[in-house]
């Protein structure tokens, strides 16, 4: 140990937060000018707080301006700070374990900390601390502990070159006759959980057993003085002690060791379907789905497989991605959707809840309707033609038609024909279509039946009498001068019709 370092307070500055224990910036200065250093800025570990404005001036050659708590800014010191907070804020948390690996141990015993960081290309020394407080830096990245003592009770992080600080863990020095050795580490889902039950004097014990929340837990998990759990679960959890029979003097006396809590730690949260755009997507449209979980910061480099599935079928997986893509749905699509995420061993798995997916239909929009003859003005007795038709909508559509202020429905076609129309067919037609949503409905068109009484008819059937005798006419005058002509005595002059007579000339 380095005994100036003994009790020496954390620093908690402004680089803490971006993980750094401590932070030593040198005073960035340009030399003298005018008898007095230039400096940039710096950054100092002020024991007592410097009071402001007190009068006092400034060391000399010091960056501490009147009035200061600790440091001067610029602009340069302050991108600095920044650029190794960003670098710092990327870094891996540094992993400490212990050798042995209990949290409890007899005192008098000896203890191996042990600090694990990424690696670094300059040899750097580990930092140590004990309830908060900077203990030593080190060379290596271990700290030993020989015959221990009740003052080194209490919680121990370090910090390595290039890391941020470390997880804690807590030792207990014990001055008991038996005692519950358990892990000092943080036991995760799935892995082994053991703990063992010892005696001041080695082999002094006989018919140990263990418990978790006051219930005898011996069998099946223990083996001599040990208890192993291969698969921890969240059940596990509770506080554990043991008992044993120990040999005093030449009698056998039973003993209890002290509780000890332990929690299994969730390894990652249970998922969660999530459903990119909407739990009722349009047929033909893509369905994305997301499982989300969060894998502890503790564990990173473990690897997390994930399933999906659709109506409890497999639709996709075991994969790494947490991503399922179906391009365009359909109405079979429809269903409960769910996913899984498990470990690689898969001794660990856990489910999300169902979610109901919904494929609706395409809605029917756009019903336009067409009328033959144009206008929808048909003769009576003649033939009417209507047909619909629709812009958008999927799946199977049906059709229906009516007439304003009627009930009936008169087809269930895309065509509606009328071979023979009749005065009673006049009136306002319009269509329906629908694919099992919500049916659409078309405009309005009129259709009148022209009858033969009407004042139309009787104007049309006049003029086309007189179009009639006109033509008859015009027929009979031809004939008429064709026959005259060949009738006629050789040598004669013929006048034709377009010839006009000579005044006073014989006829």
């Amino acid at each position: 140990m380095v005994a100036g370092n003994a009790g020496q307070e954390r620093n908690w500055g402004p680089a803490r937060l971006a993980g750094m224990s401590t932070v030593r910036v040198g005073m960035l200065c340009h030399g003298v000018v005018g008898g007095a250093r230039r400096c940039l800025g710096t950054w100092q570990t002020i024991t007592k707080p410097h009071r402001p404005n007190d009068g006092s001036p400034p060391r000399a050659g010091s960056c501490r301006r009147p009035g200061s708590v600790g440091w001067s800014f610029s602009p340069h010191l302050f991108l600095l700070l920044a650029a190794q907070a960003l670098s710092l804020a990327v870094a891996e948390m540094a992993l400490l374990t212990m050798d042995p690996p209990w949290s409890v141990i007899f005192q008098g015993e000896s203890i191996t900390l042990r600090c694990q960081g990424p690696p670094v290309h300059k040899q750097q020394p580990t930092a140590w601390y004990h309830n908060g407080k900077l203990l030593e830096h080190t060379e290596t990245n271990t700290y030993r502990i020989q015959n221990a003592r009740y003052k080194q009770n209490g919680r121990y992080e370090c910090q390595s070159p290039g890391s941020t600080s470390s997880n804690s863990v807590t030792l207990s020095v014990s001055y008991d006759l038996l005692i519950l050795q358990v892990p000092s580490h943080a036991v995760f889902e799935g892995e082994l959980l053991q703990m063992q039950c010892r005696g001041w004097k080695v082999g002094s014990l006989a018919a140990v057993r263990f418990y978790r929340d006051g219930a005898d837990i011996t069998k099946p998990y223990t083996s001599a003085m040990q208890l192993s759990i291969p698969q921890a679960k969240a059940h596990h959890s509770g506080r554990y002690h043991c008992s044993a029979d120990m040999h005093s003097y030449l009698s056998l006396k039973r003993r209890e060791s002290q509780g000890l809590y332990i929690s299994i730690k969730e390894l990652f949260t249970s998922p969660v379907l999530n459903v990119a755009s909407s739990a009722e997507p349009l047929e033909g449209s893509p369905l994305n789905l997301s499982c989300i979980t969060q894998l502890s910061p503790y564990r990173p480099h473990t690897v997390l497989w994930y399933l999906f599935y659709g109506n409890s079928t497999v639709l996709q997986g075991p994969v790494t991605s947490s991503e399922y893509q179906v391009p365009a749905v359909g109405l079979m699509d429809t269903g409960f959707y769910s996913c899984a995420v498990r470990t690689e061993s898969s001794n660990v798995q856990k489910w999300s809840p169902r979610v109901p997916i919904t494929i609706k239909r395409v809605p029917i929009s756009g019903v336009s309707l067409e009328v033959w003859p144009q206008e929808g003005q048909v003769m009576e007795g003649h033939r009417l033609v209507l047909h619909c038709s629709v812009a958008t909508g999927t799946g199977s559509i049906s059709f229906s038609w009516h007439r304003e202020g009627s009930a009936e429905v008169l087809g269930r076609d895309s065509r509606y024909e009328i071979p023979s129309t009749q005065q009673s067919d006049n009136g306002q037609y319009y269509c329906m279509a629908s694919n099992g949503d919500s049916p659409a409905r078309s405009l309005k068109v009129q259709v009148t039946v022209v009858g033969v009484s009407s004042p139309f008819c009787s104007r049309v059937r006049a003029l086309l009498l007189l179009a009639a005798l006109g033509t008859l006419m015009l027929g009979a005058v031809v004939v008429h001068v064709l026959t005259a002509g060949s009738r006629a005595p050789k040598g004669t002059k013929q006048q034709t019709l377009m010839e006009p007579f000579a005044p006073g000339g014989d006829v």
